[in-house]
């Protein structure tokens, strides 16, 4: 028997991917940790997440393409997950479980694989389970390496990497107890709001992360008739940036000083559930699980 375990973090979008082809993402301390088990025996995958809405497909996925790029024949594997990532929010939950059981997986082997190769393993994987629009290479980044991560999705390259301000800056996530699947959501989604979604793109090739989140988050929800007023009554709070985050319907937002229980106060203002976390900075091979 061969047992590989590994993690990775989640991440929250600065700029959403699938209007302008240019991702931007962060990432953040909430973490998805990941079991593989290798034994001889008939070739099966048998998955056990703890979050059951999670895609079964997508952790199948991941071994069956780390297997084949390694020509390793697939035996008896278990994989075995476990997360504090809300599902289908806009956390980038599919990324951070695809880059932690891929890497599981790779430890469970011995695998010699560099980090890029790594991510795109997990990234081509979601594209075969359907559990993302573009191949979300912005935020399987920022959730790989942690930091700021701003990617070319249809070339997967990434064009820029940078720690956040993780010592100034808290976190705070507004999660909705209802979820936004990907099917049905494309390019065309988003395509009357392309003009002001590019120029959420100039501010995050300037660097202006934080204009582009709150950008970013009022263009996603307007496209996808979103409520954006936790984002609105956060910075009327003190907030530095807060918007819908990924596809919704979560909303993250950043806080400095003397804010965060201004803000804390007004977002806890419904049955959501309301996070508080860190950005984070510690790459998923770094990042110690909690299995």
């Amino acid at each position: 028997m061969r047992k590989g375990i590994a993690s990775s973090r989640g991440a929250i979008s600065i700029l959403n991917a699938i209007p302008t082809g240019t991702g931007a993402a962060m990432g953040i301390t909430l973490q998805t940790d990941a079991e593989v088990i290798v034994e001889e025996g008939e070739s099966k995958i048998d998955v056990f997440l703890e979050e059951r809405e999670e895609n079964n497909l997508l952790a199948r996925e991941c071994i069956r393409g780390l297997f084949a790029q390694c020509k390793e024949t697939i035996g008896k594997i278990t994989v075995k997950t476990k997360s504090t990532i809300p599902v289908s929010r806009g956390l980038k939950s599919s990324s951070a479980a695809a880059n932690a059981i891929t890497l599981a997986a790779a430890r469970a082997i011995d695998a010699n694989i560099n980090d890029i190769d790594m991510i795109k393993l997990g990234v081509e994987a979601a594209k075969r389970a359907k559990v993302t629009v573009t191949g979300a290479f912005d935020d399987a980044t920022a959730c790989y390496f942690g930091g700021i991560a701003v990617t070319d999705n249809s070339e997967m390259k990434i064009l820029n990497r940078s720690e956040s301000p993780s010592h100034e800056i808290r976190v705070i996530i507004h999660v909705p107890k209802w979820r936004i699947r990907k099917r049905g959501i494309s390019q065309r989604t988003f395509s009357l709001l392309r003009k002001e979604f590019e120029k959420a793109e100039r501010l995050v090739r300037k660097g202006d992360f934080f204009t582009a989140l709150t950008l970013n988050g009022e263009l996603v929800a307007r496209s996808l008739d979103i409520d954006n007023s936790v984002a609105e009554a956060a910075l009327r709070k003190g907030a530095i940036a807060a918007g819908i985050s990924g596809t919704g319907p979560a909303t993250a937002i950043l806080t400095k000083g003397k804010s965060f229980n201004d803000v804390l106060d007004a977002v806890s203002c419904d049955d959501s559930a309301v996070i508080v976390a860190s950005l984070n900075n510690t790459p998923a091979p770094e990042v110690k699980p909690r299995l």
